[in-house]
């Protein structure tokens, strides 16, 4: 509920503070008075389009706020709670500043936010019905929301959404998975070649060192087993092993007598059992060591294998071998995709088919209510003055999405033998005023928006149409709050609370201001608007008539 609307330096205003009661409210005032002023200082809060010129002459900003109560089952905190906003002891506040270079700031709760943060709070707060305003009605998602509400089709709705959301996570799953897969299927043949070569191969870590030992070995054989086999014999022979043993006899002879040589013998008898390893170990790899052609030629196709591999796919064998495990372990895991694609693509099919059911079900309890409702909006419509009115509520086929596979259009016609057309293409205010009140009213305990805000819900209407638009402003007034500016008695004697705007000049200035009228005043106001003098007494006796009776 809009408690308070306070304007500050907006074009004639200079300082208002509005406090607005439940109920109904009514505005009235002179022609130019300045209450369109009001509604567009309304409008800024819905996030509408300004220009710096509205700010007050000799004023360097203007500034509109307003404070609204908000219930605690209000969907609207769950996006407060995204704006990561508090409402304070349940309350709500909206600014617009606007300065003279054209720029506006926008808080909400005196936290600075976007334009478009506004508009989505503003919209869930109060509407504004009248010519060229803000209409959330106009809107084939809001009527849609209007129908399921009306309804009580929320429920199932929602589990429709959570289905849809769901079938549409699994299918960006299952795209992904295709992507990756054709990925794989793109490479499958080179991968497949690449890991057959490779696994044929039997690579081992290491291998290429070992081979190149080998063919080293192999390649110089002749010099190698000539050489050894010269040290061999060399070392055996007389000048080798068998002098040594000569040599150490005669020095330990010597050393029995000469304690000086007890080293040399021990340092002779060393390089003596040294050099009998060493004709062993000639002896070994000479017994060992055999020369093949065949081995050489084989040993050197594999290092030529190894080198062409290497050069393919990775300067080393290690970087080689690396590559054929992934090779083979992509075409496993495309194996293992494949089948559970397949899962997914089942599944997604069950949950389509529950979609569907769901969606025909939904649409079905749609066409049900929109009959009914549609019913309930005429009937209201031909009490408010429109007897040859058709309001009708269009269900189209369309394609499913997360709100159902309905496309809802209100459409109406006010007279005999024209067309219907869609709300937005409506250009009398009065007409659509009419029409959303009409609206409201049959949704009066369903619709979330608790302000409503009515501008030239009089245009060509009177007497019995307008007491009839009176007697629903005031029933609807009951379940919601309802602000009305109008030119009509028999309307504004319905009011809870009832202001008056007026002109007034001061110090050489045009200043609007807005009062609370009741009593005296508020018949006066009365008799004005039924014969243009709040002093005529018949025109008086009629206003404390319309007003109850005299009760004012």
């Amino acid at each position: 509920m809009l408690e308070s609307l306070s304007i500050h330096n907006l074009a004639l205003i200079e300082d208002l503070q509005i406090d607005f009661s439940e109920g109904f409210n009514v505005l009235s005032g002179e022609t130019g008075a300045g209450k369109s002023i009001i509604l567009g200082a309304l409008g800024l809060l819905l996030g509408e389009t300004v220009e710096s010129s509205v700010v007050r002459s000799g004023a360097e900003e203007a500034t509109v706020s307003a404070l609204f109560s908000i219930p605690k089952e209000s969907e609207i905190y769950d996006f407060l709670k995204e704006l990561q906003i508090e409402a304070e002891e349940e309350t709500l506040l909206l600014r617009r500043v606007v300065k003279r270079g054209g720029r506006s700031f926008v808080y909400i709760q005196s936290q600075l936010m976007r334009k478009a943060d506004l508009n989505q709070i503003a919209t869930a707060l109060f509407d504004i019905h009248g010519q060229h305003q803000h209409q959330s009605l106009l809107y084939n998602d809001n009527q849609r929301r209007v129908l399921d509400s009306y309804g009580n089709l929320d429920a199932q709705r929602n589990a429709l959404t959570k289905q849809f959301r769901l079938v549409e996570e699994l299918k960006r799953e299952e795209e992904n998975l295709e992507k990756s897969l054709a990925q794989i299927q793109r490479e499958a043949d080179y991968l497949q070649f690449v890991a057959d070569e490779l696994v044929k191969s039997d690579l081992k870590e290491g291998e290429d060192e070992l081979l190149d030992d080998e063919i080293k070995l192999l390649s110089q054989y002749e010099t190698i087993s000539e050489n050894l086999e010269l040290a061999y014999t060399t070392l055996k022979g007389e000048g080798g092993l068998s002098s040594l043993a000569i040599a150490l006899q005669a020095i330990q002879k010597a050393s029995r007598g000469d304690s000086a040589l007890i080293e040399s013998y021990e340092r002779l008898e060393s390089l003596y059992v040294e050099t009998q390893d060493l004709v062993e170990t000639f002896r070994g790899r000479l017994s060992s060591i055999t020369f093949s052609q065949e081995r050489l030629d084989s040993l050197q196709g594999r290092q030529a294998q190894l080198q062409r591999l290497k050069k393919k796919y990775g300067p080393t064998l290690e970087m080689v071998i690396a590559y054929r495990d992934e090779v083979v372990g992509k075409l496993s895991q495309s194996e293992g995709d494949d089948e559970a694609l397949q899962q997914l693509r089942d599944k997604i099919e069950v949950l389509e088919g529950e979609l569907n059911v769901m969606g025909k079900k939904l649409s079905g309890e749609r066409k049900k209510v929109a009959l009914e409702l549609q019913q309930v909006v005429a009937a209201r419509l031909v009490h408010l003055g429109m007897p040859h009115v058709n309001f009708t509520i269009s269900c189209e086929d369309k394609e499913l999405s997360s709100n159902g596979a309905d496309h809802i259009e209100f459409l109406f016609s006010a007279n005999l033998g024209e067309p219907l057309r869609r709300l937005k293409e409506i250009i009398s205010g009065g007409e659509l005023s009419r029409v959303m009140l009409a609206i409201k009213s049959a949704l009066a305990e369903n619709d979330a928006i608790e302000t409503l805000i009515f501008d030239e819900i009089d245009a060509g209407i009177g007497g019995a149409v307008a007491i009839a638009v009176g007697e629903q402003m005031g029933e609807l007034a009951r379940t919601r709050q309802i602000i009305v500016i109008t030119h009509i008695a028999t309307i504004a004697s319905q009011a809870n609370q009832h202001f008056v705007v007026e002109k007034i000049v001061s110090g050489g200035r045009t200043y609007t201001q807005l009062t609370p009228v009741e009593g005296e005043e508020r018949v006066r106001e009365i008799a004005r608007m039924l014969s243009g003098d709040g002093e005529d007494e018949s025109a008086r006796l009629h206003a404390k008539a319309l007003l109850g009776g005299g009760k004012v």
